[in-house]
C-alpha cells in the first residue's frame, strides 16, 4: 500500500526519515480506529499508582508498567508488591525492567540471566505473567547475547529512540534492506528492528535534551501522537507511537511530569477518540514476521 510519507523528529532534536512506501498491516477485528498510542510507565515510582492510576481510571485507559524487582517493597519512593498486584488485577499490563535496573551492555552472561531470567521469575512468583521487557537506559538491544536472553523470556522487547514503532518494522529510512521484524539478517547480524527492539519515544527525554517546559512538551506530544496520522489510512494500522513515561507528579522536572500536564495529555487522547493499548496487545506472528495488534 503506498503512503504519502514526510518525517518526524527524532527525539526532538534530530530529523527521522521513513520509506517513500510501507506495507499495510491488516488490522485485527478488535474496532480499533487509525489512530493508536500505547502509554508505558517505566521503574515502578509509587507516584505512577497513586497519582498515575486515578487519572488513567478516569479516562478508561490501560497501561504497561516495567518494573524493577528489587525496587518493590524495598526502596523508598518505589511502589510495593501489593500495589502492583493491584494494577495488574485492574487490567493494567506489567513487563520486566530489569531486578536492579543495571546496564545491560556492561553485563557478563551469568549477570544478564539474573537481570532478564530472574525478573521474569520474580514476577511470576507474585503471579505476574510478564510477556514484554524494557531495557534500561535504553541499552543493550544492539547486543546479540543481550537479546538472545531477552528472547529466551519474553516476546516482546522495548528500547526508545524513536516517535514511531513501525509493525513491519520497514519505516526508517536509513534501513532500506529492512522489510520485516526478523531479529537477525541474513548473515547473522541484528536488524535495526525486531520484535526485541521495539522503539518508543521517551516523554521525559525530550523534555530534558530540549530544554522543554511544560507548553512546549505538550506540544511535542500533540506531534508525536498524530505523526502516526501519515501511515494509518481507513482503520489499517502500519505505525503506533508508544510514549514512555517515568516519574509523574513527583518533585522537580528531571524524568518528571507534573500531573497537570499528564491530564491534559490523557484528555487530548480521550477527547480525540485515540484508542489506547498496552504492550501486552502487540504481537508477533512468525509466519509473516511481521508485528500485528491482537484480537480483544
Amino acid at each position: 500500500m503506498s503512503i504519502l510519507l514526510g518525517f518526524v523528529l527524532f527525539l526532538g532534536i534530530q530529523q527521522l526519515e521513513f520509506q517513500d512506501e510501507l506495507h499495510a498491516q491488516p488490522l485485527s477485528e478488535s474496532g480499533t480506529n487509525h489512530k493508536v498510542v500505547i502509554l508505558n510507565f517505566d521503574d515502578n515510582r509509587k507516584s505512577q499508582f497513586t497519582q498515575v492510576r486515578p487519572i488513567l481510571d478516569k479516562y478508561g485507559f490501560k497501561a504497561t508498567f516495567y518494573v524493577v524487582c528489587k525496587y518493590l517493597d524495598n526502596k523508598k519512593g518505589y511502589m510495593n508488591w501489593t500495589e502492583l498486584e493491584t494494577l495488574y488485577k485492574d487490567g493494567h499490563d506489567i513487563g520486566s525492567h530489569t531486578m536492579n535496573h543495571a546496564n545491560l551492555s556492561d553485563s557478563s552472561k551469568k549477570s544478564l540471566e539474573y537481570q532478564i531470567g530472574r525478573s521474569k521469575e520474580c514476577l511470576q512468583e507474585h503471579g505476574i505473567n510478564a510477556t514484554s521487557f524494557a531495557y534500561p537506559f535504553d541499552k543493550g538491544s544492539d547486543n546479540k547475547t543481550v537479546v538472545n536472553i531477552v528472547s529466551n523470556y519474553f516476546e516482546l522487547g522495548r528500547t526508545a529512540s524513536s516517535p514511531l514503532t513501525f509493525l513491519r518494522c520497514d519505516g526508517w529510512k536509513n534501513k532500506l534492506n529492512q522489510t520485516d521484524c526478523k531479529t537477525y539478517t541474513n548473515n547473522g547480524k541484528l536488524n535495526y528492528a525486531n520484535q526485541y527492539s521495539i522503539k518508543g519515544w521517551s516523554h521525559d527525554l525530550s523534555r530534558k535534551v530540549n530544554s522543554y517546559d511544560d507548553p512546549a512538551l505538550y506540544d511535542r506530544f500533540i506531534q508525536v501522537v498524530n505523526s502516526q496520522s501519515k501511515y494509518n489510512k481507513n482503520g489499517t494500522i502500519n505505525a503506533i507511537p508508544i510514549i514512555i513515561y517515568h516519574k509523574a507528579g513527583d518533585q522537580g522536572t528531571d524524568y518528571n511530569t507534573n500531573l497537570e500536564l499528564f491530564n491534559k495529555e490523557m484528555k487530548y487522547l480521550h477527547n480525540g477518540n485515540f484508542t489506547v493499548l498496552t504492550m501486552a496487545d502487540l504481537g508477533y506472528d512468525k509466519k509473516t514476521n511481521y508485528l500485528y495488534i491482537k484480537s480483544p
